[in-house]
């Protein structure tokens, strides 16, 4: 991947420049796309500039650093062949600016046309486990699940097409003796009003509790709600787990007993005074706020046990990376279960995201959709209404960390003003172009001459980036990145459309068709990543 060669390089030429100790060199040196300038930008002569101020009596100013830079690299016949030195710029404070030759861009499409198909070997067949969604049984999916239900099933994809070894898992809090079935049960009884929505009293109605204990009618009720997410999960909202995990199995099973007796045997439990017979984990000595409860003092087990537990078997099942995708409310359990993975030294790397709100705006207010759950929005009301892939996208273009408002108003758009139409469009115009020239087999001998057209090369550019994009996503976890890069990808295609001409003298341009399609595939691809349709018509 050219980011990463070209990061080796300007890090050689750095470490034979700067007068920095050893394991001082190289701190904060970027490498990254051009946006607006260049194909590539590095701000490595900002930063040995910096290292001369620190460590050297010869100081110069960046951008004199940046020519000296230039000069190093171009004396590299692989640095030539890529960008050569008339393609190397010195931009503002002293960034350098790469541009991609023109033989370079057109092995770049060559290379993005196969690796479409087949995928990168990125992640080379790293073993991950992905946990998402586990809400639990005690009534339908609200629209903050919604924001895990998507990241997970696009990061999964993406896992996937760099190379990993995925397990997709739902995680279901189905333990009899948890307090939400237990008031499951109540209502499903009449003995209580918990969880009460339209669907709950419908499963209600159709079941029957007769002669049964609270924690019996929850354990039933639960099933049942489960059943309805699970059609739904995997019906309307297209996401597919390998394993649906049962948190009762953990019990019925023996792990959590197991677990007690590890933790017993380690002498890692303790007793705190006027705490009663409760057993504590010394989470606070492994970056946990304070110590945590996992035997109650009536000798019944807390959710945290049952988790510890839980990521017991994950890691046991030799993953090489376990990550958790849970929503807001979980806040407070990130500390205390990374404390539980040192303590007990699993092997492999834990990663948890915790899933910011959502909320449903119109015009700018705050707006509400259906009273059927009370003041809880159902995400299949959401779905219903605006269709699977505007929400899709809608819920996937936000950085999972940031509060997101659901623009109701822009989502019901059938225009370029709303982006999930503007780039299924596009991919729907790309179809028509190459459906017309059906028979017509580019043989790719019209790229290098395409290139000089700066709309096809713009074009090629963001094509190219495609590789980059899969590696950073796979590497930082940033989903929406991709949303960003297939609206780009569109808008240079409607650029190139409006520039370039296809059909010329009664034929086609062959190296323009051929840059079509690769932008079609490149495009369907990045939405199929994403769980979105690519029509090809509209």
């Amino acid at each position: 991947m050219i980011s990463d060669f070209l990061r080796g390089e300007i890090e050689t030429v750095l470490k034979g420049l700067s007068p920095a100790p050893e394991t001082k060199k190289l701190k904060g040196l970027n490498i990254k796309l051009g946006e607006s300038f260049g194909d590539y930008t590095t701000n490595a002569a900002i930063i040995l500039s910096t290292d001369m101020i620190v460590y050297s009596s010869v100081v110069k100013n960046p951008r004199e650093v940046a020519e000296q830079i230039i000069a190093e690299l171009s004396k590299n016949e692989k640095i030539w062949k890529l960008f050569s030195k008339p393609k190397m710029e010195i931009a503002g404070p002293g960034f350098i600016n790469f541009y991609l030759s023109d033989e370079a861009l057109v092995d770049e499409l060559k290379v993005v046309r196969e690796r479409v198909g087949s995928g990168f070997d990125f992640l080379r067949a790293q073993k991950i486990n992905l946990e998402f969604i586990s809400a639990n049984p005690t009534g339908e999916l609200h629209i903050g699940h919604g924001r895990g239900a998507f990241y997970g099933d696009a990061l999964s994809n993406i896992f996937s097409f760099s190379g990993a070894k995925i397990t997709r898992e739902y995680y279901i809090n189905d333990s009899k003796d948890s307090n939400q079935i237990v008031e499951l049960g109540k209502t499903a009884l009449g003995l209580g009003e918990q969880y009460k929505t339209f669907k709950l009293l419908e499963i209600i109605k159709e079941m029957d509790f007769s002669g049964m204990e609270p924690k019996e009618a929850g354990a039933l009720l639960a099933s049942k709600v489960q059943e309805y997410n699970r059609n739904f999960i995997e019906g309307k909202l297209g996401v597919k787990f390998d394993e649906w995990f049962s948190e009762n199995s953990l019990y019925e099973s023996g792990r959590v007993e197991k677990t007690v007796k590890i933790l017993t045997d380690k002498k890692l439990l303790h007793k705190k005074e006027g705490e009663g017979e409760a057993l504590w984990l010394p989470t606070s000595e492994y970056g946990d706020d304070e110590d945590r409860v996992v035997v109650r003092s009536d000798g019944t087990y807390t959710y945290f046990l049952s988790d510890i537990a839980y990521h017991g078997d994950k890691f046991s099942r030799g993953y090489d990376k376990v990550i958790d995708i849970w929503g807001a409310d979980h806040h407070g359990h990130v500390k205390r279960i990374q404390a539980a993975k040192e303590i007990l030294g699993w092997k492999g790397e834990l990663k948890v995201f915790i899933t910011q709100l959502v909320s449903l705006k119109e015009n700018g207010v705050s707006a509400k959709m259906s009273k059927r759950a009370g003041n809880v929005v159902l995400l299949e009301d959401l779905v219903d209404e605006f269709g699977i892939d505007v929400v899709r996208w809608f819920f996937s273009d936000k950085s999972l960390s940031t509060h997101m408002d659901f623009d109701m108003v822009l989502a019901k758009e059938h225009s370029a003003k709303n982006p999930v139409f503007y780039v299924q469009y596009a991919h729907a115009r790309i179809c028509s172009i190459l459906e017309k020239a059906k028979g017509v087999t580019p043989d790719g001998s019209g790229l290098p001459d395409i290139m000089k057209e700066p709309a096809a090369r713009a074009l090629a550019v963001k094509i190219s980036e495609f590789p980059e994009i899969v590696f950073s996503i796979a590497n930082d976890y940033q989903v929406h990145k991709l949303t960003t890069y297939a609206y780009e990808l569109a808008s240079s295609f409607a650029q190139f459309y409006e520039k370039v001409r296809i059909v010329e003298d009664g034929g086609y341009n062959q190296g323009a068709l051929l840059l079509a399609e690769i932008a079609r595939n490149t495009l369907a691809k990045s939405l199929e990543l994403l769980g979105i349709s690519a029509p090809e018509s509209m």
